[in-house]
């Protein structure tokens, strides 16, 4: 009768010790880094990193990328970089592509380099450059490089850029090239 209690007793410590075990490993299992803040590293690298920026329930933006660098608290995005921008509403106005680009932390702005491509979802117009700057807060959107801006079956060529995030209302500082209207016989 004892050696059968004693038994029962190291089966019911070792059921014990198994159950602890694995609700400790459940805990951490289920701690997910849902912050860059929560990673230690100065870099992070992905195959692509995914983050999403937000104001409350609104995203601002959504972007995949290569590689992730915590500078000076801001963002640094580099390899394959896509970025979403959406209004206040939620709504989605543009795609844009680059090689790099930075988020100011302090204000939500963000630059894109490097072979960059904007995508309006609202009209399909097309921004290609090699420098942007988007204004979060004003919404618009700048270059002070060379541009091709294509809408429909025409492109334009110049030197700096002022949009909104939509592409709506757009100017071209300095146009280079020629406009020519009708038959030239």
């Amino acid at each position: 009768m004892i050696n059968k209690d004693f038994n029962f007793k190291i089966l019911n410590i070792l059921i014990i010790f198994l159950f602890l075990n694995a609700c400790q490993e459940s805990v951490d299992l289920n701690q997910n880094k849902e912050s860059i803040y929560d990673y230690h590293s100065d870099q992070i690298l992905g195959n692509p990193i995914r983050i999403s920026i937000s104001e409350g329930d609104i995203d601002i933006y959504k972007i995949v990328s290569d590689t992730l660098l915590d500078s000076l608290g801001n963002i640094l995005l580099y390899g394959g970089v896509g970025i979403e921008v959406f209004d206040d509403n939620g709504d989605k106005t543009n795609d844009i592509f680059s090689n790099r680009a930075i988020v100011y932390t302090n204000s939500d702005s963000m630059s894109a380099y490097g072979d960059v491509m904007a995508v309006s979802s609202l009209n399909g117009y097309k921004l290609y450059t090699e420098k942007i700057i988007l204004y979060n807060d004003t919404k618009l959107v700048k270059s002070n490089s060379e541009i091709l801006f294509v809408q429909n079956e025409d492109s334009l060529r110049g030197i700096g850029f002022w949009s909104d995030f939509d592409m709506v209302n757009w100017k071209i500082d300095k146009p280079i090239g020629l406009i020519q209207k009708g038959d030239n016989d």
